[in-house]
This record gives C-alpha cells, structure tokens and sequence, in this order.
C-alpha cells in the first residue's frame, strides 16, 4: 500500500466534498478516499461514508438517494472491511514488519499487533481470562466481529491488555509490561476521544471496556484509577438500562450477552470494594434483570428462563428444584451477600449498634443469607472439585464458577469472624459479652480459613487453574488469620501449631505462585511475609477472654492494611512496612520456628523445621514467650487445622 507523504498531501490539498463519518467525529481533515480514506486505513476502523455527511454548496446533496441505498450499505460495509484487510496485509508485507517487531509499542502504527498475533492473544484471552469469573463478552460474537472488522478499537485494546499477560507468543517476548500498558492506555484514550466526549455514542462496548481496563489497573496496583473506571461503567450500565430485562425484540443471544455485561460488572463491583471508604455503585433494589443461564443453554442457544436476584435472596420464594441457580447465578448470589458483608465489616463501629450475637442484628442477618446459599448449593466443596472435567469446556467453566462461589462463601466467614474485626465489634459491649460467643466466632474464622485453602489445594491438584485475580485477596485474608492463629498456639505450647504453620506456608506458597502472573500478588507476598514476621505481638487476638482489649492506632493500622483489598495490594514503596509501623525491636518468634529468616526461608521449606524446640526455648526466647504471656493472660483453645475432621469445640478448662 503506498503511503507516499507527498501523494497525501496533495489529495489533502483538494477539496474533500465528502469526509468519513469518523473523520467528522474526530474532528480530523479526511483524505476522501474511497471506500477506505488514509486515516481509518492507518488505525484500522472502519471506513463509513453516510449519506447525509456532504459539505456545504455541495449540489449532488439535493439529489435523492437510489432507491436499493439501504442494501449497498451493507455492500459498501463489505467492501470497507475488504479493503482495510488489504491494507493490513500490504502493511505486514513491507519490508520493515518482516523485520524483528518495533523496540516500543508507542509508535502509531503499532497499535494493534499483525493479525496471526492478534488472534494468537484473542485465543488467550477466551482460554484465561473469559468466565474467570467475568463473563462480560460473547465469546462467538466477538469472532465474528473480530472477522468482519467491526470490534470497536477500545474494546479490542482491553482484551489485548487484559490477555497479554497470559500470552506465550513470540511476539511480546521480553515485553509484556510494556505491551500491556500502552494497550491499556490506548484503549482508555480511546474511549475518551471516541466515546466520552462524543455525544451520543456510549455503547454497551464501553462498559466492556472500562471494566476490563479496571481489572488491569487494579493488579498493578493502580487502585484509584480501577475505581474511577469501575465508577464509570457502572453509571454508563444504568443509562444503558442494563439493570432491566432486555427487550424481546432482541436476540437470544444478544439478551444474554446483556445480561452478562450487567451482572458481571456487578460482580466487580462488589470484589473491588473490599476496603473502607469503597461504597457499592449498584444496589440491589435497583437489579431487576434476569441472572445469567447456565452455559449449555448459551452456547446450543435454547430459551432458558433465570431466576432474579430478588427471588434467590428470597427464603420463601418458590424454585422448582428442577431448575436450581445457574453456576453463574450462584456466583451473582454469593456475590450479592459478600457485598453486604463487607459492607458490615468495613462500617466504623458504632456503639449504639445492636449486640451481633442479637437475632435481629446485620451479623446474625449476614449468618442467615450464607446459610441461604447452602440450600442452593447441592455441591458440596469435594463435589465440586470432583465435577471439573477436560473434554467439556461448557461443563468445566460451570464447575469453576461453583468453586469461586464457594470460594466467596469461605472468605465472607472469614471477614465475619475475623479475630481482629470480633474485637472492633465487641468493644462496645465490655463485660456484657458472652464467652461462648467469642468462641464460637473465632472458632469459625480459623475453621473457614483452613476450608478455603482445602478448597483451592484441591481444585488446583483437580486441574483447575486459579488464574482469577481476586483469589490473591482470599489467600492473603486467610494467611493472616492462620499466621495469627499460629503465633498464639505456639504460645500455649500447642502441638497442633506446627499444622496451623503448615497451612500458613500453604497459604504464602499460593500466593507467591499468583505473583507470577498478578502484580499486586507480589505485593501482597511482600505484606504477608512482613505481617507474620510481627504477628506474634498480636497474638492475643484469638485470646476470648481478651476481646474487648484495647489495641494501639499502629496495630490497628497494620490489621487494616491486611484486609483492605486497594492497600494490601497497592505498591509496597507507597506505605510502610510493617516493621515500621508496628515499631518492634524485639526478634520474631516465627524465625526461630522456621529456623531462618522469615524474608529468605523457601515457603514450603519446613523440613528442617523441629517444632519441639518450643518445649526447651533458649533464654531469649524465653522471655519473649513472657512478653506473649502478658499478651495473653489466659489460655485458650486451639484451633483444628483441618475443619473436614474437627472435633467439638469448648471453652478451656478453668
């Protein structure tokens, strides 16, 4: 394809009588070309010259248009579509692109990749990121746009930058970071220039988009940005209507990827407001579009008729048994009550507030909803582990969302009866709160715990890769419980500490296998590591007879850190660490247990670990356990490592 400057500027010189619609959307002087001008040859849009876009003073505006211009439309799009394929294959054929790819991905012309490479990474995107747990495109519409040239540039750059990272083509050898992050960029700009400040022109592709660029800024560690793009497509998805029933003049198919645009940005939403000072975009009053079908009716295209969130949250609602929740309505539904617990135990405490352990309180409330999901959930966590199967995709997908549902159901206990989060709650109450109370919480906060890590060992041994983001901010919750749990047993000189250890390892080896493909798991492997090496000042948090203790401001800042999804995952050069913050001098228990240093010991590199050591502890060590002991004053149970065989649990002897 010549692109000759000279011979640009000499057919800019003339007059153009008739400019593209994109080029008068853009505000850019239009070469004139037909079918396909310089301009959308070079960005690779499509090329559409309406009948109604003709300069002032041009006479042939007056004539009528042919009787058959709706059909060449569609012939003109056509041939629009043929001739920017040609230009991007003449592209490739220069000389230049048979050379090794360009050093920086911030040249024009390198917006989007050769299409073998553009396909290459479409294909990662549908086998990595697609329904892991968003489902916010149709995987087979997509193809035939992508075929056809007509997928909206915005769009194609965030698929690109959410799959990148994924990718093993040769292309992005040595440069994914950078690829990711000028795709990223593009595809916002695009959005602003093309959409946002266009009037008129905000689609359903847009929310896709911000969604997706939102996921990618989360994980590296760009938290106020995903929020503002959460934000955004949130409020474009209501001016859309999104939140009702799509209209039945509209395709099964099209219904459904509506839906499915709908809901999973919701499920963003409640994910991404896991922090204090994260308020919730959608309510649930205002969701009354149908939940996802199940993924055999999607794909073999049969009307299935879903259940609404409203009906589900419903204990007296009427769900034939035949037609239980969808594993994607499962997930909407876990998600639903994980918003509201979050919302609960991220709130400022208020004294007023009703007792938690009151039938009437938000904790006991919270309680009935997780209780509801279990009546919906047939499958049990090693059932749903044990459904995962390899020669059926649909089938698979469907068993993934059933663990990441149950996934959610462990964290939301977690955050419920988290040692640090009881004693926020119970502080108010002083001496009035019940003891079997206290232990029955903290009980459930160390049982669920070691669940969910159960959970996620044994999908990944099943095959299931935990390739979501979101499951780096359940690891790092439930490794700050064990790593607590741990530090206070080795305390009491429990022998089943060296399980709790165990599991702990378990919880940072994941983590650090996450960090491989997640940015902010890396931060969160750093924050862990530094948390456990100090957790043993903050041990007395699963002491019951210590729950309405006072806590210092930097403890209390270092335990929020731990829980709120934007700063344990924000950069670590952003906050300090917790050695810092917490102003210890003292050694750490956990480095003698590990027998090196807790910053440089393999995760899982126990072997040499002797646990009885805490029988015959040197002097110094001796007087830290003094320093626990002050902490502690009274003993208190341990905790079972593995809650499939957990015995009862009752208050220590007197």
């Amino acid at each position: 394809m010549d692109h000759d400057p000279n011979r640009l500027n000499a057919s800019i010189s003339k007059r153009i009588r008739h400019a593209c619609a994109s080029c008068r959307r853009r505000k850019t002087k239009c070469s004139g070309e037909r079918p396909v001008c310089f301009h959308c040859r070079r960005s690779r849009q499509r090329c559409v010259y309406e009948p109604y876009a003709m300069t002032i003073g041009d006479t042939s505006a007056a004539l009528p248009p042919p009787p058959a211009a709706q059909d060449n439309s569609a012939i003109l799009q056509r041939i629009s579509m043929l001739e920017s394929r040609l230009a991007d294959l003449s592209d490739r054929a220069a000389p230049q692109a048979l050379t090794s790819p360009p050093k920086r991905f911030d040249d024009e012309q390198c917006s989007l990749p050769p299409f073998p490479v553009l396909q290459s990474v479409v294909d990662t995107f549908f086998v990595h990121v697609h329904n892991r747990p968003y489902s916010c495109i149709q995987e087979a519409s997509f193809r035939r746009k992508l075929e056809m040239g007509i997928v909206p540039h915005c769009l194609l750059l965030a698929v690109l930058a959410s799959a990148i990272r994924f990718s093993t083509h040769e292309y992005y050898e040595g440069r994914k970071q950078e690829a990711m992050e000028e795709y990223a960029k593009r595809s916002w700009m695009s959005v602003v220039t093309e959409h946002l400040t266009v009037v008129d022109n905000l689609t359903m592709e847009v929310v896709q988009t911000a969604n997706l660029l939102a996921i990618v800024d989360y994980t590296v560690g760009h938290v106020s940005s995903a929020w503002l793009k959460v934000g955004l497509a949130a409020r474009i998805s209501q001016d859309l209507r999104l939140m009702i029933d799509p209209s039945d003049a509209l395709s099964s198919h099209e219904q459904e990827e509506r839906r499915r645009v709908f809901w999973s940005g919701y499920l963003l939403d409640r994910l991404i407001s896991c922090g204090k000072s994260r308020p919730l975009c959608f309510h649930d009053d205002d969701c009354h579009v149908r939940l996802p079908c199940d993924e055999k009716a999607l794909y073999t295209g049969r009307v299935q008729t879903s259940h609404t969130l409203h009906e589900l949250l419903c204990w007296d609602s009427k769900i034939d048994h035949d037609q239980p929740p969808s594993p994607f309505g499962l997930v909407i539904l876990m998600a639903s009550i994980f918003g509201r617990c979050t919302r609960y135990v991220y709130r400022e405490c208020n004294t007023n507030k009703t007792p938690p352990w009151d039938t009437n309180s938000e904790f006991s409330q919270i309680n009935s909803s997780l209780l509801l999901f279990e009546s919906y959930s047939s499958s049990t966590r090693l059932s749903a582990v044990d459904t995962l199967r390899d020669n059926d995709s649909a089938d698979r997908s469907e068993s993934e969302r059933v663990i990441f549902a149950h996934t959610l159901f462990h964290l939301s206990h977690c955050l419920l009866n988290h040692p640090f989060l009881l004693r926020l709650r119970l502080k108010p109450f002083g001496s009035k709160v019940p003891t079997s109370f206290s232990l029955r919480v903290l009980h459930a906060g160390a049982e669920h715990a070691h669940q969910l890590l159960d959970l996620l060992r044994d999908a990944n041994e099943a095959g299931f890769p935990l390739e979501s983001s979101f499951y780096s901010y359940c690891i790092v919750v439930v490794g700050g419980i064990q790593s607590l749990a741990f530090h206070y047993q080795a305390s009491q000189n429990d022998p089943r500490s060296s399980n709790t250890l165990d599991y702990f390892h378990q919880s940072l080896s994941t983590l650090e296998r996450l960090a491989g493909t997640w940015g902010h798991a890396t931060n969160m492997t750093v924050r862990l590591r530094e948390f456990h090496a100090q957790a043993h000042v903050l041990s007395s948090l699963f002491d019951p007879a210590c729950v309405t203790d006072d806590l210092n401001a930097a403890s209390v800042a270092a335990l929020w850190t731990m829980l709120d999804y934007g700063k344990v995952g924000s950069r670590v050069s952003d906050s300090p660490n917790f050695s810092d913050l917490l102003l210890l001098n003292m050694p750490s228990p956990s480095s003698w247990v590990l027998g090196s240093d807790i910053f440089h010991t393999t995760p899982l590199g126990v072997e040499d670990t002797d646990l009885r050591v805490l029988d015959g502890l040197a002097p110094s060590t001796h007087f830290s356990r003094k320093v626990d002991t002050l902490l502690d004053p009274l003993p208190s149970p341990s905790f079972p490592t593995d809650a499939r065989h957990a015995p009862s649990f009752s208050p220590p002897p007197c």
